[in-house]
């Protein structure tokens, strides 16, 4: 069994916790506060070996649940260290990756060894500034005018922790370019009032590069990424040098899935950022409607540095008709993210009313514009069509209200200040009726 170490406060011995009201470390005892640096805090580091075995990151919130951190006791768990508590000697286990965390018997806020080393001690923390009734509050706002929850719903919290989550931050430069075919329509009426909808092609380059600062990505396998990145952005800018006293009160892990395994999915998010930034000014080329295809995609990224920084979360859950479900709030912005129970009744009486609504504004629009038999057909499968898409847009308006712990797809929160920059834009001088001329035209530059 190991020993911990305490946040001691130097006046009467009691325990100290961080308050992110004040932004000062605060004595429960004698309500003496302290600035970060006044208060000796130190992690001590370890050398307990990663555990075998658990390798696989959390993809769902059960998954979470089961390896909560503050969930972990010494008997059949693998990731488990024993610790003995300064303050009231219980033993207090906690999870491998756990460096602060609270004896649950005496309450006394407690440093441990862990798996903290020289090389994952984080750089930088952003200390919390949302209490925890504030991220109470905000969760439970988060809950208001989602018009597919139950109105009978009511979350009671099993579960409220306060967590400084290891991230890993990416400096990339990416940089490339790509080969498109635009499309222009132009519609045209002939002198028997037939409209004919004809279809133009363009050959279209660009070429270009962009920079990628402090690029977040959670270094823990417990964390829902779908949570972790949802919850963003966080303002790197008051990010301070990192001190364990500001762990004081909270939850606070070190990395166990390092910087190179957490990198694919931060190149992925600057490269999708700059492939569909630089088709997006493709397509803002004179006289392109759109870009019908891409026939060519290449594109680089070079990692420029990497960073390492807890942010502070609040992690919630709650059951609700025996589905568990978790809520992520932002500690530095009071952000809640996490997916809602859907009503199914209420959906489907949604969905069939949409359905109702547009079909009778489709039969009005018939009423007043068809003329003839000849029409009435091709004005039926349009309108079917436009009842369907309407009520499946509408639809998913309203899911997107519950479903909110979405992992992120590309890092345009995360552009230099120049953003993208295109450094060579061409187009084919003219219009071309062939998608095959204008691959060609693309070919022969």
């Amino acid at each position: 069994m190991q020993k911990a170490r305490t946040y001691q406060c130097p006046n009467c011995g009691g325990v100290m916790e961080f308050d992110p009201i004040t932004g000062r470390v605060r004595c429960s005892f004698c309500e003496s506060e302290f600035d970060e640096g006044e208060v000796a805090a130190e992690i001590p580091l370890g050398d307990v070996p990663s555990a075998q075995g658990e390798t696989s990151h959390a993809k769902t919130v059960e998954d979470f649940l089961e390896r909560a951190p503050w969930e972990v006791t010494a008997d059949g768990t693998v990731n488990a260290v024993v610790y003995s508590c300064p303050s009231c000697a219980a033993e207090v286990a906690a999870d491998q990756s756990v460096v602060s965390t609270t004896c649950p018997y005496c309450g006394n806020n407690m440093l441990v060894s862990g798996t903290a080393s020289k090389e994952n001690v984080p750089q930088w923390v952003l200390p919390f500034s949302v209490s925890k009734e504030q991220a109470e509050q905000r969760m439970r706002q988060h809950f208001e005018h989602k018009w597919y929850l139950s109105r009978a719903f009511d979350a009671s919290l099993e579960h409220m922790q306060g967590m400084y989550i290891p991230y890993h931050l990416y400096n990339l430069r990416v940089w490339g370019h790509a080969d498109y075919i635009g499309y222009e329509t132009e519609t045209r009426t002939d002198s028997e009032g037939n409209s004919h909808t004809e279809h133009y092609y363009y050959a279209i380059k660009r070429k270009g590069h962009a920079a990628f600062a402090r690029i977040p990505v959670d270094g823990s396998s417990k964390m829902p990424d779908g949570h972790m990145d949802a919850i963003s952005p966080f303002d790197f800018g008051k990010l301070r040098d990192f001190q364990a006293s500001y762990a004081a009160g909270y939850l606070m892990e070190v990395a166990d899935e390092d910087a190179q395994t957490c990198l694919p999915r931060a190149e992925g998010r600057a490269r999708r950022s700059f492939e569909d930034d630089l088709k997006a000014d493709a397509a803002r080329e004179r006289g392109v409607d759109g870009i019908e295809e891409v026939t060519r995609n290449e594109t680089q990224v070079a990692v420029e540095g990497i960073e390492s920084a807890v942010l502070p979360v609040w992690m919630m859950h709650c059951a609700w008709e025996g589905k568990q479900m978790l809520f992520a709030v932002n500690g530095e912005t009071g952000k809640c993210v996490g997916d809602l129970p859907v009503e199914g009744k209420r959906r489907a009486a949604t969905v069939v009313v949409t359905a109702l609504v547009f079909a009778v504004l489709a039969f009005i629009v018939s009423m007043l514009v068809i003329n003839d038999d000849d029409s009435s057909f091709g004005f039926i499968v349009g309108a079917v069509i436009v009842v369907v898409l309407g009520t499946f847009f509408v639809d998913q308006q309203f899911m997107s209200q519950m479903r909110t712990a979405v992992e992120a797809t590309n890092a345009s929160m995360s552009y230099d200040s120049q953003g993208l920059v295109v450094t060579d834009r061409w187009r084919s001088p003219r219009r071309t009726g062939s998608k095959g001329k204008a691959r060609r035209w693309l070919d022969g530059v």
